[in-house]
């Protein structure tokens, strides 16, 4: 563990975790999220930041961006879904790990502002998902040219529109990329008590109402809400970054077992002491450079025959 990320774990146990668990006023932890977005590192130059609008088939469209390192490109896709526990995040904090993402596995990333609870409760975020998968379809994109990823709460709405789309009789994407994803909305996991002093960021109080401010009185094992208990068959190859400190470790760990028991390529990579998400501090701790490295060779290995 390197001196930056344990001084940004410090800072974050100090911040962040409390914040969260103290989480009442979602709309009050929205603005202080902004705020800290400000301090974000500045894009480099050299990175085309394009602002689109998708089509919803009802109601406004979808603020996107597009994020590549080359004008017009016709690089493969990586639609990525920004986590946030469905309740914050958006596009300002996380184009950075955006363009390392397009940089480091050469491609061109859709990075997609869904609706949020609780003002727009589930399955608003997956109904925007498919639209932007749809949407990619239409614009002419093969299947075997996208990659669907995402953050925590991102990551598990990513494996959630994979088992969408299989269920809609879709064409699957060519592969994914997990990081730390939030997969199990009902928080069986083992992790989440024996991981709860060494996460330096997610508390179980904190993901409990988050969780219920996305999914309401709907039951928190509904397969499209918590896709661990999807049938995970038939989904493309995924490749999984967790921390061995985060209380999601189980999540992980049970998504990767049951994709593999059901016939599926999956792996998954753990780091130790890491913050939940470290890859979003890329520009602070050199952990974060290192595993979005690894996540774009997995990307340019699987895309590279496609292009």
């Amino acid at each position: 563990m390197s001196i930056r990320s344990a001084l940004m774990s410090a800072v974050l146990r100090r911040t962040i975790k409390k914040q969260l668990d103290s989480l009442e006023d979602v709309v009050q932890f929205r603005e202080n999220m902004a705020k800290a977005e400000g301090l974000s590192a500045k894009t480099p130059d050299n990175v085309i930041v394009t602002p689109l609008n998708i089509p919803r088939t009802s109601g406004a469209s979808i603020p996107c961006e597009w994020i590549q390192m080359e004008e017009a490109s016709t690089k493969p896709v990586l639609l990525y879904f920004h986590g946030g526990c469905y309740v914050f995040g958006g596009l300002n904090g996380h184009r950075d790990v955006a363009w390392r993402l397009a940089e480091a596995g050469d491609v061109r990333v859709l990075l997609v502002d869904y609706r949020l609870a609780p003002e727009h409760p589930f399955p608003a975020a997956l109904e925007d998902a498919i639209e932007c998968y749809r949407w990619l379809l239409a614009q002419g994109t093969t299947p075997d040219k996208i990659a669907i990823g995402g953050d925590s709460a991102g990551g598990g709405l990513s494996v959630a529109t994979l088992v969408n789309i299989k269920n809609l009789g879709m064409p699957m994407p060519n592969c994914s990329i997990l990081l730390s994803p939030w997969t199990d909305l009902s928080l069986s996991g083992d992790s989440i008590g024996a991981n709860a002093d060494s996460d330096v960021m997610l508390t179980a109080g904190a993901l409990k109402k988050t969780a219920d401010h996305y999914l309401g009185q709907s039951d928190h094992t509904a397969p499209l809400a918590s896709p661990l208990f999807a049938d995970l068959s038939g989904l493309p190859a995924t490749f999984v970054q967790v921390s061995e400190s985060e209380i999601l470790l189980s999540d992980a760990q049970r998504l990767v077992t049951k994709m593999v028991d059901g016939g599926g390529e999956a792996m998954l990579e753990t780091w130790p002491k890491m913050p939940h998400v470290w890859q979003i501090l890329a520009s602070r701790v050199p952990e974060g450079k290192a595993a979005i490295v690894k996540l774009g060779e997995f990307l340019k290995a699987r895309l590279r025959s496609a292009v």
